[in-house]
């Protein structure tokens, strides 16, 4: 049983030094302390099966994968990581690279129909909100909480830009226009005021394990 407990400690580390992830950073997506995460690395007590399966998933392994002594396939957990990145990347560069497509064929199709209006500006403008709503996304599927929080702000941005520029004009409403920020002001507060309560209560549920 200590051999096993001395593999599994030893993959942990491995596994989790080639993702690039500190214990702070593995403990807060599995709601559980660093100390925790220390222990099991050093070999002083092993997660239970459903922690592994989580802790697998993190990595881009198998469960099997803890359990087993590595020779040649050290360098693979890495690859797999970055592979996996890399992945993401590309999906998030090719979805924001598709909302700015779009804007540019609406913005043709607009000079087309009539050449005098601002599709150029519109269309872009437009376009950044819906580049910021892709990245909430995005976020929220792979991403950590502080990077859910950058996104969420720049959306809040991004839309008080979009009604500045484009819909308050068409209002009439242009000398009116820094309402739009201090509205945006108070939901970049709200945003930050949420995000740091999600933050304190993950930790709060971490130190409770």
């Amino acid at each position: 049983m200590d051999e096993l407990k001395d593999i599994i400690a030893g993959n942990l580390v491995a596994y989790r030094k080639n993702a690039g992830y500190t214990q702070q950073e593995i403990a807060d997506k599995l709601n559980y302390s660093d100390k925790a995460v220390s222990k099991w690395e050093r070999g002083e007590g092993v997660p239970d099966v459903s922690v592994l399966k989580e802790l697998a998933d993190i990595y881009g392994v198998t469960v099997n994968d803890f359990l087993i002594v590595h020779l040649e396939e050290s360098k693979q957990p890495k690859a797999k990581t970055r592979t996996r990145r890399a992945k993401h990347w590309l999906v998030s560069l090719m979805s924001f690279g598709l909302v700015w497509f779009i804007a540019t064929i609406a913005m043709a199709i607009g000079y087309i129909i009539d050449p005098t209006l601002p599709m150029a500006e519109y269309c872009y403008i437009v376009a950044l909100p819906v580049s910021m709503i892709v990245a909430v996304v995005f976020s929220c599927i792979w991403g950590k909480l502080w990077m859910k929080a950058v996104s969420v702000s720049a959306l809040v941005w991004s839309l008080c830009v979009m009604i500045h520029v484009v819909l308050w004009p068409l209002l009439g409403l242009a000398r009116q226009s820094w309402v739009i920020y201090i509205v945006g002001a108070a939901l970049q507060l709200l945003v930050v005021m949420w995000f740091l309560l999600r933050f304190f209560i993950k930790r709060g549920k971490a130190a409770n394990k």
